[in-house]
């Protein structure tokens, strides 16, 4: 896939989601971020998943991002596309990443949520605009470039454009409201 967008705008929207997350990070209670099966939206409906649980979701994909990137400048193919490209595989990341990190406390997702969102916008700002529309350095099936692959991981429908929140809480005040109601 080749990079819908330039640079910069990923970076905007990277931006305007992680604001999204720490204004709810802020207003939430840590028995609020922890209380299981409070996040009604997603692409599964099996997931019972506490705000602790969707950021965990989210750190997967950004570590994901990366990795990919730090794959794609040694020249090589980012083990998740393979992933990625089938039911099954995705299906594992999405679940694999909250999974693994389950046993953690609250204060330790909030610093991993923290370290990865930061290293990721720092790693999208030392690439130049040439690196974004970069050729993928191995074989594709179809044309793909370096800001492609970020859009694989970070942006696959029916994700909005570098907007992975909303598909779980399309309502941020809504979604307090309702905790706080229960």
């Amino acid at each position: 896939m080749l990079a819908t967008t330039d640079r910069a705008r990923a970076i905007a929207g990277l931006d305007e989601e992680h604001a999204a997350v720490r204004l709810l990070i802020d207003a939430l209670t840590d028995d609020e971020m922890t209380r299981p099966d409070t996040i009604q939206h997603g692409l599964y409906a099996d997931q019972q998943w506490s705000f602790k649980d969707l950021l965990a979701h989210l750190i997967t994909y950004e570590a994901h991002t990366l990795e990919a990137i730090e794959a794609f400048a040694r020249g090589e193919k980012p083990p998740i596309l393979e992933a990625l490209a089938t039911d099954r595989g995705s299906r594992e990341i999405h679940d694999g990443g909250v999974a693994a990190r389950r046993d953690r406390t609250l204060a330790e997702a909030l610093e991993e949520w923290n370290r990865t969102q930061a290293s990721l916008i720092d790693a999208l700002r030392d690439l130049s605009d040439e690196d974004w529309r970069t050729p993928a350095p191995f074989p594709a099936d179809d044309p793909t470039d370096l800001g492609g692959v970020v859009e694989t991981i970070l942006v696959t429908p029916p994700r909005p454009l570098y907007r992975h929140l909303p598909v779980h809480i399309p309502d941020a005040a809504a979604y307090v409201r309702d905790l706080r109601d229960r």
